[in-house]
């Protein structure tokens, strides 16, 4: 007992008759102290009549399970935080890139694309938030000369049916043949374009006229939340 009141009395000061601890916990039990009073029992005990020191030892293992433990736990805490932030930095790469998580469209039977937004950690777990692509749109514009010869361009509108309408809003009677996931429909490699009368336009002339962008995403304006370890594919 004389171990413990001198650390209580290390770790104490007095000030105007009130004693004060000078650090957070100055009754601590520590594996240290255990193994100072066994070596004091140890030391004073009559030989001719030992003294139990098993209870003593039994308290003193489950002292040092404890603390062993308590530290690995601490350990394991300290880890799991370095990894979620780990985690997190590296999933910053992931921003302004398309994704797929495996998942597939009914309606169009294409997988599922997203274009992440911004990352996010929840609870240790890295979630992307993300729009989900819809389907596609092509920029359409008509190409003209003006009095000086020179090449110029107008935007053409189209509606969901694929009819086109100049600038003026005037229907320029050509149609296009849009595919279920909003593209034009192609054949031998060519934009199928169709009159007021869905006769397919051949006419190189007309043809020319109309040039066509690639196919650009479309993705809905509200977020999806995903997982980062549901991720399948990435893309640029």
């Amino acid at each position: 007992m004389e171990v413990i009141r001198d650390r209580y009395l290390d770790n104490t000061e007095l000030v105007d008759g009130v004693r004060y601890t000078t650090q957070d916990d100055p009754n601590e039990l520590t594996t240290d102290d255990f193994l100072e009073l066994l070596i004091e029992q140890l030391k004073n005990q009559d030989p001719t009549d030992p003294q139990d020191t098993d209870s003593m030892l039994n308290s003193e293992l489950q002292m040092s399970t404890i603390d062993t433990n308590k530290t690995m736990s601490e350990s394991l805490t300290s880890l799991e935080n370095a990894y979620a932030t780990s985690a997190l930095s590296s999933s910053v790469t992931f921003m302004g890139k398309t994704v797929e998580d495996g998942t597939v469209d009914e309606t169009t039977g294409r997988a599922n694309s997203y274009k992440v937004a911004t990352v996010e950690s929840e609870d240790g777990q890295v979630f992307l938030n993300a729009n989900k692509q819809t389907g596609f749109y092509e920029k359409v514009r008509e190409v003209d000369e003006d009095d000086d010869g020179n090449t110029v361009y107008s935007d053409i509108t189209y509606d969901e049916t694929g009819k086109f309408y100049d600038a003026d809003g005037e229907d320029t009677g050509v149609n296009a043949v849009i595919n279920d996931d909003g593209t034009f429909k192609i054949v031998d490699g060519k934009y199928l374009l169709l009159d007021n009368d869905g006769e397919e336009i051949t006419d190189e002339d007309t043809l020319s006229k109309y040039e066509i962008s690639s196919p650009i995403p479309v993705y809905d304006k509200e977020f999806t939340k995903i997982a980062m370890t549901d991720i399948k594919e990435v893309h640029e």
